[in-house]
């Protein structure tokens, strides 16, 4: 494959970037039944008005081979062109030393050259940051989603529990919302509280098999309590 990148300053506060991936693949892969190729372009324009506060767009459009649904004409799997284009606003700032927030954004199309029409998913967050001098933080977000299917699903990182990484995978109706609390106890002992929960629309039950829940709200609690030598 090649892959380009660059990026330019081309008046203070004012930054543009991209990069051009063109890759090809002389043998079989996940879901691709013969050799194939694609590509992946990126656009980034960002403004920093202050220190403290960013705005930024992204555009990009992914190209890569996926086998096609076989048929009665086409019994043996073949691969064909499967084109994501996504877009992304985001604006973070700090109106006060203490509150910082943050809103995102994020869209996305995609379709298989096999005669479907094309498949869109979005993605609305907005979170706020308070600290409240040294001994607590309080992180919130509320999102809401709306993907016509799994491969429309959208991904947002949340902040989460000392070394825990949470990044769910939206797709459906419904509305995302979390909150979790940095507390320090003392010098050397912290302890973080968080609570999410999803709620669906146009669902009864949430999830599948043994992680079935009956209802279309599923929340999650987690604790953790860290003591430093």
């Amino acid at each position: 494959g090649v892959y380009l990148g660059l990026k330019v300053r081309p008046v203070p506060r004012w930054e543009a970037s991209a990069y051009y991936d063109q890759f090809r693949f002389p043998w079989l892969r996940y879901r691709v039944g013969a050799p194939t190729g694609g590509h992946d372009a990126l656009l980034r324009v960002a403004y920093t008005p202050s220190k403290t506060s960013i705005l930024s767009a992204q555009l990009r459009q992914r190209l890569k081979p996926r086998d096609l649904p076989t048929s009665l004409e086409r019994p043996v799997p073949l691969p064909g062109n499967y084109l994501q284009q996504s877009l992304l606003l985001y604006y973070s700032g700090a109106p006060a030393a203490a509150l910082e927030v943050r809103t995102r954004l994020q869209a996305s199309r995609l379709r298989l050259d096999d005669g479907q029409s094309w498949r869109a998913g979005y993605v609305l967050a907005q979170d706020v940051a308070y600290r409240f001098g040294r001994a607590l933080k309080l992180t919130a977000r509320y999102a809401i989603f709306d993907a016509d299917d799994y491969d429309a699903r959208q991904y947002v990182f949340e902040s989460d529990v000392w070394l825990a990484v949470s990044v769910p995978a939206l797709y459906g109706q419904g509305t995302r919302a979390y909150a979790l609390a940095e507390i320090r106890c003392a010098k050397n002992l912290t302890l973080w509280l968080r609570y999410a929960e999803t709620r669906y629309r146009h669902q009864s039950t949430v999830g599948s098999g043994l992680e079935t829940i009956d209802g279309a709200v599923r929340g999650e609690v987690k604790a953790q309590l860290r003591y430093k030598l």
